[in-house]
């Protein structure tokens, strides 16, 4: 071999393979058994006599393992090893380290550098024949998650971004829909006919019931976009739950219902995004608002647990749900009742934004229920001195 080269061997006529392996070994003998024995695989080896040579050959990239000996001049297998782990295009890639240093703070190292395996000379070599596909075939399933987790983030950032655009495209129109709706019946007045009057009310109840739905999607967009998204300030519980029922007077009394409300005293205020809390506390209202019976009273209620952490809890007297239909409700676009019979409209974002915003604070919402007794969904958030809160 010509010194500083790599040479390539072909298992067949040296037509270049699809598939290669990368042997680096400073015994030449060894670099032509591992050659013979990756040729029957169905391999074309590349063989380099040091580490530097083997960095020159793993830039023209293709491989698919690289089988390294710890001990050689020049650039050892445990650079070697680094400079693999370090360039983006390798990083992913498997190696097997053969080796006749078989102490265990070698062995340590090499894992720590990156290893994906290790054998010890002299080598096995009927073992080491399926223990090579073995690594060949886990680094494939490495590289097809990575690829896989890619575009998986690809796709979240799309979302994220069309939620953002459709939310700006709709809104605007729909907004612009309810206000001229209004002004063209005020104009109108005593012109209008009652069923002209009665079918723009129909038109900008509509537009309300939409833009108030595509407000829930943004929402929950951003709550899915975790922590990064989240506009920060310190609140106390008392502030929270205050602030969450607010509007509500009026579509109460017209529904003959109650809210009752109770703060304990000490409960930790919190660092978090108040407008999103606000929002998951009035979805867990507005939940119970819909499935509670005329005479009926709503609680909401704050206390502190053991751990420090704020438990925000809204509990409803309704009809309940079954512990099964109670998992489907916390998927997003599914009510406990999705036939067009339902008594709730919407499209079940409700239980999901609740859910997302919790676990965006690091917190969770947990659901107690009992057919025909009721719910209670409490939103369960980490509790924060102002201290940790200028740390956070």
């Amino acid at each position: 071999m010509p010194d500083g080269q790599p040479k390539i061997v072909d298992f067949e006529n040296s037509v270049a393979p699809l598939r290669r392996v990368l042997a680096v070994d400073d015994d030449p003998i060894m670099l032509a058994l591992i050659a013979e024995k990756f040729a029957e695989m169905g391999y074309g080896v590349v063989q380099a006599e040091d580490g530097a040579v083997a960095t020159s050959a793993l830039g023209e990239g293709g491989f698919e393992l690289a089988v390294i000996d710890l001990s050689m001049p020049k650039v050892d297998g445990f650079e070697l090893l680094s400079r693999i782990r370090s360039n983006p295009k390798t990083k992913g890639l498997p190696v097997i380290v053969a080796t006749s240093m078989g102490d265990s703070a070698s062995i340590e190292l090499a894992y720590r550098l990156g290893a994906s395996s290790f054998v010890t000379k002299p080598i096995n070599w009927a073992q080491f024949t399926h223990h090579s596909l073995f690594v060949i075939r886990n680094g494939q399933i490495e590289r097809d998650l990575r690829v896989a987790q890619a575009e998986a983030a690809a796709a979240a950032r799309m979302k994220t971004g069309l939620f953002a655009v459709l939310g700006h495209e709709l809104k605007t129109p729909l907004t612009a829909l309810v206000g001229l709706t209004d002004v063209l019946a005020k104009s109108l007045g005593t012109q209008l006919q009652s069923l002209d009057a009665e079918h723009l009310g129909h038109v900008t109840e509509a537009a309300l019931r939409l833009n108030l739905l595509v407000s829930d999607v943004l929402t929950l967009s951003r709550a899915l976009a975790g922590s990064r998204r989240l506009d920060r300030s310190m609140a106390t519980a008392a502030e929270l739950v205050e602030d969450s029922l607010l509007g509500y007077k009026s579509q109460l009394n017209s529904l003959g219902l109650k809210i009752k409300t109770d703060v304990s005293a000490g409960c930790p205020a919190v660092y978090c995004d108040t407008h999103l809390v606000r929002q998951a506390l009035r979805k867990l209202v507005d939940n119970a608002i819909k499935f509670s019976q005329r005479g009926d009273t709503i609680q909401v209620w704050a206390e502190t647990r053991r751990n420090g952490n704020l438990d925000i809890s809204v509990r409803d007297r309704g009809p309940g749900i079954s512990v099964a239909r109670l998992r489907d409700c916390m998927q997003p676009f599914v009510q406990g009742d999705m036939s067009y019979a339902r008594p709730a409209e919407g499209l079940g974002l409700g239980l999901p934004i609740a859910n997302a915003i919790a676990e965006a604070h690091g917190g969770a919402l947990t659901l107690t229920t009992t057919p025909g007794k009721g719910l209670t969904a409490t939103l369960c958030l980490p509790g924060a001195s102002l201290q940790n809160a200028v740390s956070a």
